[in-house]
């Protein structure tokens, strides 16, 4: 039961990011959609808040993660917009993991075994590969820098997300920190203001609420797998198998050119990032 459902949101959130990728980094399209879902999940929220109350000592740690996903949103569709997803995703995802990592060890004297190294090397390898590949054009050398950012605020927001995971219930945080995200990304997806933003984009407004249910459907999936099975670093390690869908994706469906030096630097991405995650 517990594996296919961290392989559904391994689906899922390779599914969503493969969406906004075929949209062409749309964040206004990702805005929509991922607004209305925290809309519906809203009372649910308020519901928790009322029984259990809210520990305000959570709410920095919130604000924090709200900020650092702003910017996420906003270097991940930028990423999109200029590059191929089975570069910009393996890139994003494997600097997220191997800098939080670092971070722990290094600014939070966490314990990472000789194992959790490798995976450290195998991704930095990984993204050299991907990243210094001689068919780069100007506009994947882009994609590549934002997907390097996005990876610095995975980091900055899972530091701050198990923080606040100890002071509220998890749909809690997850729901505030996401609208207030939202609240904050605004002004740079809507730009040009609301009703002409829409207006340009009514092709693509289908694909909002599958992005935005996969978006956030991806982490409440995870947290039901947790609350079955004691084997968290399986769960999260199992994840990371989105990597391979997504690049999968952006080869068959969206005909990306799968170069070797592409596919060795995701083979290593993906072993490193699993290492990680059971070391």
């Amino acid at each position: 039961m517990v594996f296919f459902l961290v392989l559904l949101a391994a689906i899922a959130h390779a599914s969503w990011n493969f969406l906004s990728k075929k949209i062409s980094g749309n964040l206004p399209i990702f805005w929509l959609g991922s607004m209305c879902i925290n809309m519906v999940l809203l009372p649910f929220t308020i519901v928790i808040i009322c029984r259990d109350g809210f520990n305000w000592q959570g709410a920095i740690p919130i604000l924090t993660s709200a900020t650092f996903h702003c910017f996420y949103y906003i270097t991940l569709f930028n990423s999109y917009k200029f590059g191929d997803i089975s570069a910009a995703y393996p890139i994003s995802r494997g600097t997220g993991v191997a800098l939080t990592a670092l971070v722990a060890v290094f600014v939070l004297h966490d314990y990472v075994s000789a194992i959790g190294w490798t995976g450290i090397i195998l991704i930095v390898s990984g993204i050299l590969t991907v990243g210094l590949s001689n068919t780069m054009t100007k506009e994947d050398i882009t994609s590549c820098l934002f997907a390097f950012l996005t990876g610095i605020t995975i980091a900055g927001y899972s530091l701050a997300d198990s923080r606040s995971a100890g002071f509220n219930h998890p749909v809690v945080c997850i729901n505030v920190m996401s609208i207030t995200s939202f609240i904050l990304v605004y002004p740079v997806a809507f730009r040009k203001g609301f009703g002409k933003t829409v207006r340009e984009n009514l092709d693509h407004l289908p694909y909002a609420p599958i992005i935005g249910l996969g978006s956030l459907g991806t982490y409440l999936i995870i947290m039901f797998a947790f609350s079955l099975s004691n084997h968290a670093s399986y769960i999260v390690a199992l994840r990371e198998c989105s990597v391979i869908i997504a690049s999968i994706l952006g080869f068959v469906v969206l005909k990306e050119k799968p170069t070797k030096q592409k596919i060795i630097g995701i083979i290593f991405i993906t072993a490193g990032l699993v290492l990680i995650k059971m070391g």
